[in-house]
């Protein structure tokens, strides 16, 4: 494997721990922040969370020992960020890193939005928030391209 590969690989791995450990940070400090308060579905809404944050740096981690079973790991990492969505009482965003979103909001008719957002986590079930959108996080759906494109060029 060419050191081009490996660079683009270490800096998909660094992107990933970046992602998770700034997820982390984040869910801690809203949770802890006071402003919030912590009954049982709170906290396990926030472990979820962590759990995926907590993927997403170990799919980092895999890239710098196994770069086969890191960038299948990472794929899944990513397509777990591609669509995110909230239609009445179900809604499901997971950002671990960047999110350059485009989508469609579709509460007052179709408005189309551009949204950014780093390392983000949002889950709801049962709730109804009044909000109809769906969107593509395209930092991660160029991501899987790439991700791709590596699979293809790395020795099996």
């Amino acid at each position: 494997m060419n050191n081009q590969i490996r660079n683009q690989i270490k800096a998909l791995a660094l992107y990933q721990i970046i992602g998770g450990i700034l997820g982390i940070a984040l869910t801690l400090w809203v949770m802890f922040s006071g402003e919030m308060f912590i009954d049982q579905t709170a906290l396990r809404i926030g472990l979820f969370a962590g759990g995926l944050y907590i993927f997403s740096i170990l799919c980092g981690r895999m890239l710098f020992r196994n770069h086969k079973r890191g960038l299948v790991l990472s794929l899944i990492n990513q397509l777990l960020q591609v669509v995110y969505f909230s239609f009445g009482a179900y809604g499901f965003q997971y950002v671990a890193g960047l999110r350059i979103g485009f989508g469609v909001d579709m509460v007052e008719g179709w408005i189309f939005k551009f949204r950014l957002a780093l390392s983000s986590f949002h889950f709801s079930i049962g709730t109804d928030l009044g909000q109809k959108f769906i969107g593509i996080n395209l930092v991660a759906l160029f991501l899987i391209f790439w991700i791709e494109r590596l699979m293809e060029k790395t020795p099996r």
